[in-house]
Order: C-alpha cells, then sequence, then structure tokens
C-alpha cells in the first residue's frame, strides 16, 4: 500500500439514526432489497490445493468483476454433505482478495483448523459501505454486496456455514466493527487491527483528522469523497455548530458511534503508537506453526508517536473506542503497542487473535 492508500484506509466510515423526515435505513443506505440476490459466479479459478479464486459479477459493486478468494478446509467441496464456519478477512485501503496471503502466512494458520476463509475485494476506498452519491445512493453498495448478496451466494453453492467471524486490517478494520455492530448476531467475533473505527475523529496537535482519510482515499480512487458519505460538518469544513451537512451518515457507519451495538460479540483491537523503531519484535520464523506474540508487547503506550502519521491518527480513533466501550461496559481484548501501519504488524495481530476468532467458530 502507498501512504495515501494507508491513509485512506483510515477514514471511511460512520452513521447515527436519521432525523425525522429522512428516508428510513437498513445497512447503510435506504431500505431496498437486491432483487433475487443478482451476484452470481462468472468464473473459478484454482490456486494451489486449496485455494480457489471467484470472479463474482454484480450491479451493487459498479465493476463487471471483484474477486473472492477461498481458503479451502480439508475434505471441502461444493457437494459436500456438511458446510464449514467462515473467517471472513478484510482488506485494507488500496487492498484487494490477494493481500492476506501476499503479505501474512494465513495458510499455514488456517490449514490446521476446520474452517472456510473468505477474503473479498472490494475498492481501494470501499469504506465497506453504501454510498451516499449526493443522495441518489445505488452503486457501489458495498454493504449490501458483501452481507446481502455475496454472503448467502457463499452459503448457498460454496459449502459456507453460518457460523462467522470477521476480522480485517486499517479500513478493513472499519468493516469488520461496522458489519458487527449493523447486524448484531451475524458474527460471532470480530477483530480490529489498526482499524479506522473513529471517522469523525479530530486531532488537537495537528496530526490527520479522520475526514482527511476519506479525502485522501478518494484521491486513489480518483472519486469525489463526498460521494462515501456526503459532508460530515461541523467542525470539519464549517465554523456553524449547527451545520451538520450529513453527518448523521458518517455516524451511522462509525464503529465508536454504533459501539452499543458491539456489546455480546467477543471484541479484540490492537493499534499502535506511530513509533517504529524496533520493529514488531516477532515474525513467523521458518516452520509451519508460530511462536505466539509475547503479552509484554502490548505496552498500552501513554502518548503517541509522531514517525508514521496514519498509525499515529489511529491511536487517537482506537484509544477513543477503547473508553467508550468501558464506559458501556462491553468487554474487548486490547493490544495497544509501539509500532505502524504495516503487514509485520497486522499479521503478528492475526495470529495473537486467531484463537479467540477461532474458540468463538468452535474451530
Amino acid at each position: 500500500m502507498g501512504w495515501a492508500g494507508l491513509v485512506l484506509a483510515l477514514l471511511l466510515p460512520l452513521l447515527t439514526v436519521p432525523a425525522t423526515g429522512r428516508p428510513a435505513y437498513a445497512a447503510g443506505g435506504p431500505v431496498t432489497a437486491p432483487a433475487g440476490d443478482p451476484a452470481r459466479v462468472v468464473a473459478e479459478v484454482p490456486v494451489g490445493d486449496r485455494m480457489l479464486d471467484l470472479g463474482v459479477s454484480s450491479p451493487e459493486t459498479d465493476a463487471p468483476v471483484k474477486w473472492v478468494r477461498l481458503l479451502l478446509p480439508k475434505g471441502w467441496s461444493k457437494t459436500a454433505s456438511r458446510t464449514w464456519p467462515v473467517l471472513w478477512l478484510l482488506h485494507g485501503g488500496g487492498g484487494n482478495h490477494k493481500d492476506w496471503t501476499a503479505n501474512t502466512h494465513v495458510e499455514q494458520l488456517a490449514a490446521a483448523r476446520d474452517v472456510l476463509v473468505v477474503m473479498p475485494e472490494t475498492s481501494g476506498c470501499s469504506s465497506y459501505s453504501n454510498w451516499y452519491n449526493g443522495g441518489k445512493w445505488g452503486s457501489p453498495a458495498w454493504e449490501t454486496y458483501l452481507l446481502d448478496e455475496l454472503r448467502p451466494l457463499l452459503e448457498r453453492d460454496y459449502r459456507a456455514g453460518t457460523a462467522r467471524a470477521v476480522a480485517g486490517l486499517s479500513m478493513g478494520g472499519l468493516g469488520a466493527l461496522k458489519f458487527t455492530a449493523a447486524r448484531p448476531g451475524l458474527f460471532r467475533a470480530a477483530a480490529s487491527y489498526s482499524g479506522a473505527v473513529h471517522p469523525l475523529y479530530r486531532s488537537t496537535d495537528g496530526g490527520l483528522s479522520g475526514p482527511d482519510g476519506v479525502k485522501l482515499g478518494a484521491l486513489t480512487c480518483l472519486v469525489d469523497w463526498k460521494r462515501v458519505w456526503g459532508e460530515p460538518g461541523y467542525p470539519f469544513g464549517t465554523q456553524d455548530p449547527a451545520d451538520l451537512r450529513q453527518q448523521w451518515l458518517w455516524k451511522h457507519n462509525s464503529p465508536l458511534e454504533q459501539a452499543a451495538s458491539l456489546r455480546g460479540t467477543p471484541l479484540y483491537l490492537s493499534y499502535g503508537d506511530g513509533t517504529t523503531d524496533g520493529g514488531p519484535g516477532w515474525s513467523w520464523g521458518d516452520g509451519d506453526r508460530p511462536p505466539p506474540p509475547s503479552p509484554a508487547r502490548c505496552t498500552d503506550p501513554p502518548v503517541h508517536g509522531t514517525q508514521d502519521p496514519v498509525e499515529r491518527a489511529v491511536y487517537g480513533m482506537n484509544q477513543e473506542l477503547r473508553g467508550k466501550l468501558a464506559r458501556l461496559g462491553i468487554p474487548a481484548a486490547v493490544c495497544a503497542s509501539a509500532g505502524g501501519h504495516t503487514w509485520p504488524y497486522w499479521e503478528r495481530e492475526l495470529v495473537a487473535s486467531f484463537p479467540m476468532l477461532m474458540s468463538a467458530l468452535g474451530a
């Protein structure tokens, strides 16, 4: 990921309850169900013995084809008499369906588990949301595509079960917690690694704020950033406290604003402070099984660093979410450490959180 891509990964979410007179909403957009689940598989490409790429066509994606990578459990087939629990892994800004297998050892990690791993492609600035598009909505509608089209398609034709967990990095961390809050009970556990969990975050010391990431992310997609959720309103872009523009929509998609709906779901939050000296202090090693990351890595830095501007903003976002969860009495496993917005940290935290995710799935 380039720097701008990582920044975009930070900040594309947020919605709250719409005011009187606005249309009713479900999944972040007007209440409109896809007609007959229009998503369909147009290509199947085996990638090794236990990896399968699916090319999926859907009008909700605003693209001819989007890809989904599956890691297949032992004994899997499309005609098997059983189903498998599912782990969804969501990519970050500027990423795609290949990211997790290209940058981590998730294949080896999942091989010993009785689980189907789903890694869908969205877009570099999807925000895992149904886009506002100036109030016209329509495509892309990423939440509708993933949860209302792709999910049932996999359950119908690819032996995906109804026991699900979800995890993601950066923009994907936003997606993981946003989906969990929007659909209570759909996922049995959720993990966010350096997640953009508070898109209305406001830096008070000269760092990046939430809307800055949305704007930079949209540049990588060559689109108008206001298409995603409209404008955030005060205190961003206006000095009038009454000028909130589409802030209700930003809040509706925000894990922080919707934190109460995370109650009852096992949660894992990891994030760094923006200090990259020394690296992650952990690596997979040479074998098939990695050493467990040391709990000592979670040093809970009291302030952010300045070396990585993206993770510096992530630190502020997650500190606020962590505080809100505590005030609400919602438990979460949290690892705050020194570190930056890069794959070595995300793989470390995937390994650290994997037992929790698998336990929730019974895998």
